[in-house]
């Protein structure tokens, strides 16, 4: 793909994410847990679980993450269900979690396609506050749950550092750009996220396979 190529799919992203934000991250958040919830579940579907143009474990963690917070929230809502004005507090926080998984994945496509020399400058910035927004919030509802905290898994990072390495079979098998997804599997440290995505990728495949065929008869 040349130069130019990656410019025109930079901006097609870059153009899709702006409109999404307008209806999800970004914008006023609704007023009512029900409204906040309808609006998590759009943000889930149209950036945090959608498919990207390549794969990344950055984009399994931001999925794992998700899972196990909804369950962290659901404890939480159910926890202060006749308070109603602390479990729109807990609504409101998790609206502003989910938001900041949705930016943290959109960071990592956007520096995958960025070329210009300040690329992880401007990749370090638009990180900065959505980590922070993740940290603090999973803070406040760990403090909250006590022994009903879910514990967020690792991730890439964290599972590279305190895994065993895979050996040069392996390594060999999986090859240097997919060397990440050995992290991922095993009983004690399977995802489920990356099954699914590779499920869907494979169906995306195939789509595109038949339609190509289709085309040509």
């Amino acid at each position: 793909m040349y130069i130019s190529d990656w410019i025109i799919v930079i901006g097609i992203i870059i153009v899709i994410w702006f409109y999404n934000s307008k209806r999800g991250v970004g914008t006023k958040r609704p007023a009512t847990i029900e409204d906040i919830e309808n609006d998590i579940r759009f943000i889930k579907k149209s950036k945090i679980f959608s498919l990207e143009p390549f794969d990344s474990p950055h984009f399994i963690d931001v999925q794992d993450a998700f899972d196990v917070m909804e369950i962290n929230y659901l404890r939480l809502k159910q926890k202060f269900f006749h308070t109603p004005e602390k479990a729109l507090e807990i609504a409101l926080d998790w609206h502003k979690y989910v938001e900041s998984l949705a930016k943290l994945k959109f960071a990592r496509t956007a520096l995958n396609f960025d070329l210009s020399d300040k690329a992880y400058d401007k990749f370090d910035e638009r990180v900065k506050e959505p980590s922070i927004i993740k940290e603090e919030i999973e803070k406040k509802f760990k403090s909250l749950l006590g022994e009903d905290w879910n514990k967020i898994p690792p991730d890439f990072f964290e599972r590279r550092e305190t895994m065993k390495k895979p050996d040069k079979e392996t390594k060999a098998k999986l090859g240097i750009a997919n060397e990440w997804r050995y992290y991922y599997r095993g009983l004690e440290n399977f995802s489920e996220n990356l099954y699914d995505w590779d499920r869907r990728r494979e169906k995306e495949k195939e789509e595109r396979e038949a339609e190509k065929q289709k085309r040509s008869k």
